[in-house]
């Protein structure tokens, strides 16, 4: 899944009632990748909540396995959103 959003900013999820671990992807206005973590579903309460160490403007939740994604990539195909 892609959450966009029209500014950066300090975007935040939370893996509450999740029954799957993801790979999730910060990336920011330029396009660039700025985080990536595996996060594990949550059945308590509070759940951890996670975001980027800085602004981003896309959030990209894949499936828990390996990618070619990583830290400093560009992504093409995000603009115009």
């Amino acid at each position: 899944m892609l959450l966009v959003y029209p500014r950066p900013g300090d975007h935040r999820i939370w893996m509450k009632n999740m029954r799957i671990a993801l790979r999730v992807f910060w990336i920011d206005d330029q396009f660039t990748v700025i985080s990536a973590q595996r996060l594990e579903p949550c059945n308590s309460s509070p759940c951890p909540v996670f975001s980027a160490p800085r602004a981003a403007r896309f959030i990209l939740e894949l499936g828990d396995y390996p990618h070619a994604l990583s830290v400093g990539d560009k992504i093409e195909g995000l603009a115009g959103m």
